[in-house]
């Protein structure tokens, strides 16, 4: 009897068995017959990706770590800065290649490091046509509120284009075991979830933001490959509305207990006049209670979608794991926004790498297999920095994070 293989889509999640002996010999990619993307094959035949999950004695639990020192970058930190200071930050482009090999040689995957490998002069040169981007816009600003919408108008324009060349360059120029990653040139995506999803969302006043940010975070991952291995998504859009509804529901309850605490400790004032100072000084405890509890909210939002979205992510047949909780995100930033205030800025290093270090604590790859079957041939590096230097003056959120 002939010898099958089950070969599933990671796109589309289509499953066939196919005879072993109608995979050409060396074959390295499939095409799915229903969504027609490709994908890679490993071993002899056997698919990169499974549907329904894979044999848990098989699945080997690959452990994120972060090995930078505060004081390591407290080095790095202090010295762009003040180079920064005395080139008028024409030092901008080597400060950011020497942070970011910095956190990419300190994160570390199964014992092995990432790289950051661009080129500090490419950087430079987009640097220079995102400052004359920025003075042109400054100088508008001054001159005629009409030019300066205009230009406005042609950023936001011209912003997906930009998210695309940062993301092409940036993952271009990042490497895990010697092989790159890469990001696809879907530009006519990126105009549909960056420009007319975000004029949706506000012309709906709101409700399609979860959509929104869904298909935003679907572009980026599903655009991404790790050499010739294409990154895979599956959250649906539900799952970022019932985050949302979370938020909103928590903020109604919470928000409409002040408020009816409020007014029922002012009528209560006003009907005993002798007690009532003491009365409106207890009003003003749920009152100075709202900058904490949106905070937390806030703080809420992002921990659950950075979850959702790490959760939901693939990378042929591994996948990602996070577990970041809430309370100890905010406990973080309270400890280091006070650790900054009170140094005057001096433990933001220290602040930094203690962030990072959380976060990859609580970050997983469950791999099947191990990592040898992610093949490195792919479309090499490319991709312009221009894009990112000019989001980066515009203070433009392009590196989005997964």
């Amino acid at each position: 009897m002939p010898e099958f293989v089950k070969l599933t889509c990671p796109h589309c999640s289509l499953s066939r068995d196919i005879p072993k002996e109608a995979i050409p010999s060396g074959a390295r990619q499939a095409t799915c017959p229903r969504c027609r993307q490709a994908f890679p094959l490993r071993g002899e035949g056997a698919p990169l990706s499974h549907s329904g999950g894979s044999d848990p004695a098989q699945t080997e639990t690959l452990r994120f770590s972060f090995n930078g020192t505060a004081r390591d970058y407290f080095g790095i930190w202090i010295v762009n800065t003040m180079l920064k200071i005395v080139t008028v930050g024409f030092y901008t482009a080597w400060a950011k290649v020497r942070r970011r090999r910095f956190f990419y040689g300190s994160t570390i995957l199964n014992g092995e490091p990432f790289d950051y490998l661009a080129d500090p002069m490419v950087l430079f040169k987009g640097w220079l046509i995102a400052a004359a981007a920025f003075v042109l816009y400054g100088i508008s600003t001054k001159v005629s509120p009409a030019l300066s919408m205009a230009i406005g108008l042609i950023v936001f324009i011209v912003f997906p284009w930009l998210v695309v060349r940062s993301r092409v360059f940036n993952s271009a120029n990042s490497s895990y075991r010697n092989i790159r990653f890469g990001f696809r040139r879907n530009y006519r995506q990126a105009y549909e979830v960056f420009a007319w999803l975000g004029i949706l969302s506000i012309l709906s006043f709101g409700l399609v933001i979860p959509y929104m940010i869904f298909r935003q975070k679907k572009f980026l991952v599903e655009n991404s490959t790790y050499g010739a291995t294409p990154f895979t998504f599956s959250a649906s859009a539900k799952e970022f509305y019932l985050v949302a509804a979370r938020v909103a529901l928590c903020f109604a309850v919470i928000f409409g207990l002040i408020f009816l605490l409020v007014g029922v400790q002012g009528a209560a004032a006003f009907a005993a006049p002798k007690g009532g100072g003491a009365l409106k000084g207890l009003a003003l405890v749920p009152i100075l209670a709202f900058p904490l509890v949106y905070f937390l909210l806030v703080v809420y939002a992002q921990t659950e979608m950075a979850n959702l979205v790490w959760n939901s992510t693939r990378l042929g047949g591994h996948r990602f794991r996070s577990t970041l909780r809430t309370g100890d995100m905010a406990l973080l930033f309270v400890t280091n926004a006070l650790a900054i205030i009170f140094s005057l800025g001096l433990l933001m290093p220290w602040a930094t790498v203690r962030l990072a270090r959380y976060r990859f604590a609580h970050l997983q790859l469950l791999s099947t297999g191990g990592l040898d079957d992610l093949h490195a041939w792919g479309d090499g590096p490319g991709g312009g920095a221009a894009g990112e230097e000019i989001s980066d003056l515009f203070d433009m959120p392009v590196e989005i994070a997964l």
